[in-house]
């Protein structure tokens, strides 16, 4: 490997009648560099996800001009397009995935295998921004552990491709009117983003017509500077302001740093903030020819990494995904540097062994492109049988397959959706507020107050209670919470509150992860807890948070400890426990308990003694307590709900 690359350079010459711009493939390290910096290390990059940004910035740029170039020569054939496209992405694809589906099938439990062949299968069609919507974030790994999650900017652009060409068909090869149109589908989508944004985040992440304003960002700059482009002069028409460019440039590569080193995962995004690194990218093709291009963007290590930064985006987020399960969490320092020299070297690799004879070779092309469009159906058809098949549960030693739980079995009693409100709802169903019956339980919590709900639900029919659920995934049960990655979490938790009110139930549980800091629970117990007691509820319950585990969850605790010692773990222990925050804050909630006048119950000291916690419960140890890292099985339901209730005064027994 070395950083003379004429050939590399002349190959891409020739693969684009564009003509080739060595800066822009500097550009493209510039944007692939901070993303795999920032999925190793977030602190050291905290904004290194805008990469992504200035990819579909320069992705618009290189297509549109592409195209608009062949229709103005009258050259330009839509299958010719979708052949080169299929040349250039489905090689390092196929093999990055087949990868990553080998290493699941020997590694992951069935509850992740079979969220791989999801997500392998939204790949194979280019869909999986629009899996990643329709998931439920807490019944799958997660975000770092989800090998193939990265590739919902992939799929982005493919519907981008998808579509614009055939757009531009219809606009015609008129620069102005399709300059005009371009613009004003931008400034459509980026008007859509920001009004979608800080009600449904992950819709504005993950949905083509709020990120297709970017990628037109750089369509409409190629459109604009048609017949200018050149790879030895200044692609802008500005010949005597030198100074000028220069100055512009130096700007362009100043906003694009800020973005990554001042913003950060707490920034809206995409959002109005996204429109400094994605003009800074646009500046930076608009200009060329500058100090900057000549000396940083055309450099020869910012060539070669440029040219590589398909497959290194495709290879880095899997090697990281498959450290993080096998160091469960916290991954040495020099084992991340040691994941990000192996993405580089296979990046190389299959730049030069896969993607390049493939992609630049004459010969046999019709075979080369029907093989791979094979390769990837047979992909997606093996991803389609890993999930239908809850993740081949068949390969798991038979000791332990009856603990490799997916969820489905408990969470089927959630009522999803309903009365678990998810990252776009604020509403409780009707059927959520009980029955009418008397007395009336109602509890109140994120996600694990929903795997709650089934032993509550078991125990109300078996005493004579009514019970209503009220759950908002992600979010605190306290009024006035907030989290920026659930927009939702405060009017959720004042409907609630309104609910309780109206209703006036006998008892409400706080039950939840209550993963906050001290003082940020204390601050939301104290305006919330008034707040239900002014409302008329006699007895006010906070049950404390349940033993949790590291890495992907019990069930894979169970499998590695298998593979290790060929023993099952066993039915208490420390091993993966995190309970060095589970205890301390126990104690805390229990205190804060006290200070405001209701009862508490140690969910803990229920479930963990001196020798650990409850990893499997019922005849012979036959049953698991939780099916990931802490949402409770059916059967640790109705223990927890047990004790839970056994503690309250005034319910029949």
């Amino acid at each position: 490997m070395n950083f003379a690359h004429p050939n590399l350079a002349q190959a891409e010459a020739r693969a684009t009648p564009l003509g080739y711009r060595e800066d822009i493939d500097g550009l493209r390290a510039v944007a692939v560099l901070p993303v795999v910096i920032y999925h190793a290390f977030p602190r050291a990059v905290p904004g290194g996800f805008y990469g992504v940004d200035i990819f579909f910035v320069i992705s618009g740029y290189l297509i549109t001009g592409i195209i608009h170039k062949q229709m103005l020569a009258g050259t330009f054939s839509i299958a010719d397009f979708y052949a080169r496209r299929i040349r250039r992405i489905f090689p390092a694809l196929i093999a990055v995935v087949l990868t990553t589906l080998l290493i699941g099938w020997l590694i992951l439990p069935p509850r992740e295998l079979k969220s791989l062949g999801t997500n392998i299968a939204g790949g194979a069609i280019f869909i999986q921004n629009f899996i990643l919507l329709s998931q439920v974030g807490y019944f799958d790994l997660a975000a770092e552990k989800k090998p193939l999650l990265h590739l919902w900017s992939l799929a982005i652009e493919e519907q981008y491709y998808i579509v614009w060409p055939l757009l531009l068909m219809l606009i015609g090869s008129w620069r102005r009117r399709s300059l005009a149109i371009t613009a004003a589908l931008a400034a459509a989508s980026l008007v859509a983003c920001l009004i979608v944004q800080p009600t449904a985040a992950d819709y504005a992440f993950y949905l083509p017509v709020t990120r297709a304003w970017e990628l037109l960002v750089g369509s409409g700059l190629a459109l604009f500077m048609s017949g200018q482009m050149s790879a030895s002069r200044a692609p802008l028409p500005l010949p005597d302001h030198r100074a000028l460019r220069e100055l512009i440039a130096l700007g362009a590569i100043f906003a694009i740093g800020f973005a990554f080193w001042r913003y950060s995962r707490l920034t809206p995004h995409p959002g109005i903030h996204t429109l400094l690194p994605v003009l800074g990218a646009a500046a930076l093709i608009a200009t060329g020819g500058t100090l900057v291009h000549r000396h940083v963007l055309s450099s020869p290590p910012a060539v070669f990494i440029g040219l590589i930064s398909y497959p290194l985006y495709l290879w880095h987020y899997p090697l990281m995904a498959y450290a993080r399960i096998h160091f469960v969490d916290r991954v040495p320092v020099w084992a991340m540097i040691a994941v990000i020299i192996a993405s580089v070297l296979l990046a190389w690799a299959t730049y030069r062994l896969i993607e390049r004879p493939i992609r630049f070779g004459r010969r046999l092309v019709p075979l080369k492109i029907g093989g791979l469009l094979a390769g990837m159906a047979t992909l997606g058809i093996v991803g389609v049988i890993a999930d239908r098949s809850n993740g081949w549960p068949a390969r798991i030693p038979d000791e332990i397959r009856g603990f490799m739980l997916d969820g489905s079995e408990t969470s089927s009693f959630w009522r999803n959706g309903k009365c678990l409100l998810l990252a776009d709802q604020s509403e409780f169903a009707p059927e959520c507020l009980g029955t009418g019956r008397r007395p009336l339980v109602a509890v109140w919590g994120d996600s694990y107050a929903a795997s709650l709900y089934p032993g509550l639900a078991h125990f109300g029919q078996e005493r004579g209670f009514d019970v209503a659920q009220f759950s908002i995934s992600a979010c605190a049960p306290l009024i006035g919470y907030v989290n920026v990655q659930r927009p939702l979490c405060k009017p959720a938790n004042d409907t609630a509150l309104k609910h309780i009110t109206q209703l006036k139930p006998d008892v409400v549980i706080f039950y939840g992860t209550w993963r906050l800091a001290d003082e940020e629970a204390r601050l939301g117990l104290e305006r919330t807890i008034p707040l239900v007691k002014a409302a008329g509820v006699s007895t006010i319950v906070i049950a404390g948070p349940p033993p949790t585990w590291q890495g992907d969850g019990l069930p894979a605790n169970l499998l590695d400890y298998y593979f290790q010692t060929r023993t099952v773990l066993p039915e208490r222990t420390w091993i993966r426990s995190v309970d060095e925050w589970t205890r301390p804050f126990d104690a805390f909630l229990a205190e804060q308990a006290k200070r405001l006048g209701v009862d508490y119950v140690s969910v803990r000291s229920m479930m963990c003694d001196a020798s650990g916690c409850l990893t499997r419960i019922g005849p012979d140890g036959s049953e698991i307590t939780t099916f990931d890292s802490g949402h409770l099985t059916y059967p640790a339901s109705l223990l927890v709900a047990r004790h839970v209730l056994d503690a309250v005064p005034g319910l029949p027994k």
